[in-house]
């Protein structure tokens, strides 16, 4: 009967474990499961030779399958995984984890077993319990779930059948899932007892199929950019498209447990000579510099993004709503408000389509309804991605007309910082971004500007010294990460009064405009711009609002005319004329009437052409 049970044994231990017996399973020289004596490992017996008898006994075993030699925890607690984008719940550690958790909890002592009582064992601590990574501890926050059924939906699915992943008898996510406790070598690059090689992450996408990973040329997913131990990598692969998901992500131990992420999100993506977008041989462009070495930047870095931002943020969120809806909630930044690293990539695409570097990412359209991501390029409009902080968030910093922490802002005659606002297309006048503009006489655009034409956000707000600033370098990273300009502008925009003309002052605008047409009197679209700028010193942001000017208000301001009331350091600059009225009326082309007191002038009013 004993040789009868034993063969039984080994036939079931056969099952789990195809290559048992053939010198690659737990009897091949590298499986540090073999505790026995001819085990390679650190912690092994010195006078065992039996193999199986540290987890299974023919007799007196636990009341557990497939026969259980181990002791387990009594009375432990463990702390599962959890997350806001979690959809199942997983609880305390049963079935097939609960027995890997007997030695891999650390809290009994390994070769307790219940046949044999201790087996002695080398490379423990003074009470036999393992120690270093493999000890995984009670707080499972930081690793993968188990011992949950998983609840599938687009981006979660049970493996298929036959798939060497494998849900247990209950349908239950477990430890065995994903590991074979008698095949090491499955994956001789990772070596952790992998069902099945993770190259690539084969072995991950057997059940999550994350949106636009497949869809779109992921750079993540393409990437043949090296990354190893010296960048970072715990997998033994060495480029950024053979670790795939575990270039961010590690299933056991990981640095921020929620979502399991190496590091806190920003922390991930690259710090200074760390990781990958932090000046390291991995990605081209270090993008963590511009945060760090400019004052006027988003705050991605910014211990408060880590802690408010949430995957989870939607316009339907109790728990993280975006927009915004408490005035006393932080504003944060985080780097997956702009990017899905999922779905980026690296294809341009035209105004106002966000590029591919922004696909997957949702937003909020120009009506203010949420505008989601098509799952393939191009992805939403970049300004929809803008308008989720910069538009309905009520804890936008202007407070009394003041920008704090990003430099003052003027006061006009009509304000307005919700950014959807000012450029929705039934507003009196527009920067043309989320529509082609009202005016169709601009004789100042440059050549390849038209009326008809559109333009991005980051054609103005973007890193002054990248590809879009006049005179920058393609080698340095693009978008508005960060600048020295106040208000993250790609080139200087002067917002202070009564300052001597020089062209340098406003390079911002004339990125599109044209400096000698625009000063032009017989070419310009306004005769006296040449008046104004140059010889009064008047700032552009004195008449016009460069974002747009809402409808509805009392006066009808064309031609993106919204006088600053006040400057941005509070001292008066246009005021209402002598006869109390504040306003511009366009008369035709080229024409139109002022009534206003600005720079000691009296307009009551003043019209041109004279």
């Amino acid at each position: 009967m004993r040789v009868l049970v034993v063969a039984q044994l080994v036939v079931a231990v056969a099952s789990v474990s195809p290559a048992f017996g053939q010198g690659s399973g737990l009897t091949s020289p590298l499986n540090k499961h073999n505790l026995s004596t001819s085990g390679p490992g650190p912690v092994r017996s010195a006078t065992v030779t039996e193999i199986c008898i540290f987890c299974h006994a023919p007799h007196n075993a636990q009341p557990a399958t497939p026969l259980w030699n181990q002791a387990l925890g009594s009375g432990v607690t463990y702390t599962p995984y959890s997350s806001t984008t979690l959809a199942a719940s997983p609880g305390q550690p049963t079935g097939a984890s609960k027995l890997c958790l007997s030695c891999h909890d650390g809290t009994v002592a390994l070769g307790r077993t219940m046949s044999r009582g201790q087996l002695a064992l080398e490379g423990t601590d003074s009470q036999g319990r393992l120690t270093g990574p493999s000890s995984l501890g009670l707080n499972l926050a930081d690793d993968h779930p188990v011992s949950f059924v998983p609840v599938t939906g687009p981006q979660m699915v049970v493996p298929p059948p036959g798939d060497a992943v494998a849900l247990d008898a209950t349908g239950q996510m477990q430890c065995t899932s994903c590991h074979d406790p008698h095949e090491q070598e499955r994956d001789p690059v990772v070596r952790k007892f992998l069902v099945k090689g993770n190259q690539a992450s084969a072995l991950c996408l057997t059940c999550h199929q994350k949106e636009g990973w497949l869809a779109n040329p992921t750079s993540h997913r393409l990437s043949a950019q090296p990354y190893g131990a010296p960048q970072g990598a715990h997998t033994g692969y060495t480029t950024v498209a053979t670790n795939a998901c575990e270039s961010c992500h590690k299933s056991h131990t990981a640095g921020w447990s929620e979502r399991l992420l190496k590091a806190q999100e920003a922390m991930t993506c690259g710090t200074g000579n760390s990781q990958c977008h932090g000046g390291t041989t991995v990605a081209s462009k270090n993008v963590y510099a511009e945060f760090s070495g400019k004052f006027y930047r988003h705050p991605s870095y910014d211990p408060v993004s880590a802690q408010t931002h949430d995957a989870a943020e939607s316009p339907t969120s109790s728990r993280s709503p975006l927009p915004e809806r408490s005035i006393t909630a932080n504003r944060h930044a985080a780097c997956s408000d702009c990017h899905n690293t999922h779905a980026s990539h690296e294809q341009a695409t035209v105004a106002p389509r966000a590029s591919g570097r922004l696909a997957g990412v949702w937003g909020i359209r120009i009506d203010g309804m949420p505008a989601q991501p098509l799952g393939v390029p191009p992805s939403v409009n970049e300004y929809e991605i803008c308008f989720k902080c910069h538009a309905d968030s009520v804890n936008k910093p202007q407070r009394a007309g003041v920008d704090v922490g990003f430099g003052p802002l003027p006061i006009r005659q009509v304000n307005e910082f919700n950014l959807r606002v000012a450029f929705d297309p039934a507003g009196f006048s527009y920067h043309p971004v989320a529509q082609a503009g009202r005016n169709n006489d601009v004789p100042s655009l440059r050549p390849g500007w038209t009326t008809a034409s559109l333009i991005y956000c980051t054609d103005c707000h973007d890193n002054d010294e990248g590809p879009n600033a006049p005179g920058g370098s393609t080698i340095e990273p693009k978008g508005p990460h960060a600048s020295r300009w106040p208000h993250l502008l790609a080139a200087r925009y002067e917002h202070t009064d009564n300052l001597p003309y020089s062209p340098a002052n406003y390079a911002l605008c004339f990125k599109c405009h044209d400096e000698a047409i625009l000063l032009d009197e017989s070419r310009s679209a306004f005769p006296e711009h040449r008046t104004h700028v140059v010889e009064e010193s008047t700032p552009c942001f004195v008449c016009h609002d460069a974002h747009g000017v809402k409808s509805g208000v009392p006066v009808t301001q064309t031609k993106l005319i919204n006088f600053a009331v006040t400057g941005s350091d509070g001292q008066p600059i246009v005021t209402p004329s002598s006869l109390g009225r504040l306003e511009f009326v366009s008369t035709g082309r080229r024409s139109g009437t002022c009534y206003l007191r600005c720079h000691g002038e009296d307009h009551r009013p003043e019209s041109y052409p004279d």
